[in-house]
């Protein structure tokens, strides 16, 4: 059997063995028999069994006691002789000896016939066909054996152009035969086909093909010439489109194609070697003049075409860049320069970026100068670039760094407030990087103490001692500014004190003082009133002392000494007896009160002298209505 090339006995054996079994004499076989035909290069497998003998043994020889050229295996009741790959020296007949015990032995022959036919012929023509020129049609029959019987036929069409034959060639091995033959083609004759027909008759021979053809058109080589080059879906497409250039040329071969591109630099960009140039996703740097180069290696000629290549579309931003950095200090000097790619050229702005109608900084060009920049230039820049197509935007920030300005302190709910009240004071500051605030608070030697570090300082269930000037600080690394408030607690009369001089029971004459002391702010008032009298009198103060000159019975009684501020008040009570007479009742006695009021708090001093004159027969009674007039 022959499968893939290769003489499979093998499988043959096999299949005997699955017969069923049956007691016999002992024999033998050569599978194939008798005669095999074999293609040098391929494998084959000679397969000896037998039949009959339990344990039989194998020999195997050429009959003329040449090399076997194979690999000998023994399978128990089979033998095999496996030729990997058949080559010439196997061409003999194999003989296998087969013994059974010391008695029996049988043998057989196959003979193994040779023959080399692997593959079609292969016809060259030289030189390159040109119409008019001679031309030598080569046609080469590779590995042939046996050579002696090869025959070889060159057709033009269906005219026979010459027969050969090797009958008289005495090779012993594969051998590559070659015919040629010369002509001088005509125009009629490019396009039509030389046709190689090689057959091996070899009779009494089984093996196939035994005829092999090979044909090869007659092409004229031209060119090239016409060389042209299409833009699909034109010279200007759109950015985003697809871009396909395609190099049509008449040329005989294929020519080469190389693909070039001149760049802005005046310099050649190398891009493929393809009849076809793609660009899936066509951008404005695609732009430029793109050349064919069309190369006969045959003919050895050259020829170019170019094309002109413009992509349109709206602006794409290619750069907004700032210079020297982002980020600056105050006085520096910066540029903004913005970039775009577009066709047609876009109108560039570049502005900086503002809900306001004031835009600040405007530029219709490609760079914005900004001399000595100051805070205010800091923010979010956009560059628009606008053409028929459509426009396109992109933004930066600009960031400026200075010290800190326009500090200021809030003071909720005011910088007077009660004793006992929370104020919460709060310092704002602009700068970049953003300050860093804290609060100092002076001291009475006029020095100042840090007390905290926040922009917000707030003091809880606050008293006097908390009143005073407290200053703000901002500061970063370029700089600090200092904003003061002061503080006013505002408490009601405490701590009031009164002395009655020189007691509250004294003689009729004497004088009495009463002196009152008291911590208030603001600074207190303070007015005496006698209780129980036909008519108030109310004594005002602004200095806390009271003086009653020369009294009498009648300034014998309860007094109130009211102390008194915006804040709240404080009422004490006095009790001044007066005994004794030391003037008539009738005499006029002047009583001067000379008020003052003396505080904590420092404040301008008032005197108010009141006169009151008393009539004698008006026994202690006081008369203080013009006194009344007097207050302040």
């Amino acid at each position: 059997m022959r499968r893939n090339g290769k003489i499979d006995v093998e499988n043959a054996a096999e299949f005997m063995y699955v017969l069923p079994f049956v007691a016999k004499a002992f024999e033998m076989e050569i599978i194939p028999a008798n005669t095999i035909v074999a293609q040098i290069g391929e494998t084959l497998i000679l397969t000896c069994n037998t039949t009959g003998c339990a344990s039989p043994s194998f020999s195997w020889r050429t009959q003329m006691d040449n090399p076997l050229g194979g690999t000998v295996n023994n399978h128990g009741t089979y033998s095999t002789l496996t030729m990997n790959p058949v080559s010439i020296v196997n061409s003999h007949d194999y003989l296998c000896t087969v013994f059974c015990g010391e008695q029996e032995k049988k043998e057989k022959s196959i003979k193994v016939e040779l023959y080399s036919f692997p593959s079609d012929p292969i016809i060259e023509i030289r030189p390159s066909l040109v119409a008019g020129e001679p031309v030598t049609v080569i046609c080469k029959i590779p590995d042939v054996y046996p050579s002696d019987h090869l025959e070889v036929l060159l057709k033009r069409g269906e005219h026979v152009l010459h027969e050969e034959n090797f009958y008289e060639d005495d090779s012993t091995n594969t051998e590559t035969k070659t015919v040629t033959y010369s002509f001088n083609p005509t125009a009629e004759d490019i396009g039509k086909e030389i046709t190689c027909v090689a057959k091996l008759p070899i009779a009494n021979m089984d093996f196939e093909p035994k005829e092999r053809v090979t044909s090869q058109k007659l092409n004229a080589n031209f060119g090239p010439q016409n060389t042209v080059i299409t833009a699909s879906p034109g010279n200007s497409p759109m950015e985003g489109d697809s871009l396909k250039l395609t190099c049509v040329t008449e040329s005989n071969p294929l020519p080469q194609i190389v693909w070039r591109k001149h760049l802005a630099d005046e310099s050649i960009q190398h891009l493929i070697e393809n009849n076809v140039l793609s660009i899936p996703h066509a951008r404005f740097t695609d732009s430029g003049l793109y050349i064919c180069e069309v190369i006969n290696l045959v003919t050895n000629k050259t020829e170019k075409a170019a094309v002109d290549i413009v992509i349109q579309g709206a602006p794409n931003i290619a750069e907004l860049s700032i210079e020297p950095s982002t980020t600056v200090q105050e006085g520096e000097n910066v540029s903004i320069q913005c970039t775009a790619e577009s066709n047609p050229p876009p109108k560039i702005i570049l502005r900086r970026k503002s809900d306001s109608a004031d835009m600040g900084p405007y530029s219709e060009g490609r760079i914005l100068l900004l001399p000595s920049v100051t805070f205010l230039n800091g923010g979010d820049y956009e560059c628009v670039a606008e053409n028929k197509f459509g426009k396109s935007k992109s933004e930066i920030t600009f960031n400026v760094q200075y010290g800190p300005k326009n500090t200021m302190i809030s003071v909720i709910p005011a910088t007077a407030v009660k004793e006992g009240e929370t104020v919460t004071m709060k310092c704002t500051s602009s700068g970049n990087p953003s300050p860093v605030i804290s609060w100092k608070k002076k001291k009475a030697t006029g020095e100042t103490e840090k007390i905290f570090q926040n922009a917000t300082l707030t003091i809880q269930n606050i008293k006097s001692q908390d009143l005073g000037l407290y200053e703000c600080e901002a500061y970063n690394q370029f700089g600090k500014e200092e904003k003061a408030v002061k503080l006013l607690v505002q408490v009601p009369p405490q701590n009031v004190t009164v002395l009655v001089y020189p007691s509250e029971n004294v003689k009729e004459g004497e004088n009495v003082t009463i002196t009152c002391s008291t911590y208030s702010n603001p600074p207190s008032q303070m007015v005496l009133k006698k209780v129980h009298q036909e008519k108030e009198i109310i004594l005002p103060s602004v200095n806390g002392t009271f003086i009653l000159y020369n009294v009498t019975k009648n300034d014998t009684g309860r007094y109130l000494l009211d102390v008194f501020n915006e804040v709240g008040n404080n009422i004490k009570v006095i009790d001044i007896a007066v005994v004794g007479r030391l003037e008539k009742p009738d005499q006029m006695i002047p009583v001067v009160i000379a008020l003052s009021c003396v505080t904590a708090i420092a404040v301008p001093v008032v005197a108010i002298l009141i006169y009151v004159s008393r009539k004698a027969k008006i026994n202690g009674s006081y008369s203080l209505v013009k006194a009344l007039r007097l207050k302040v």
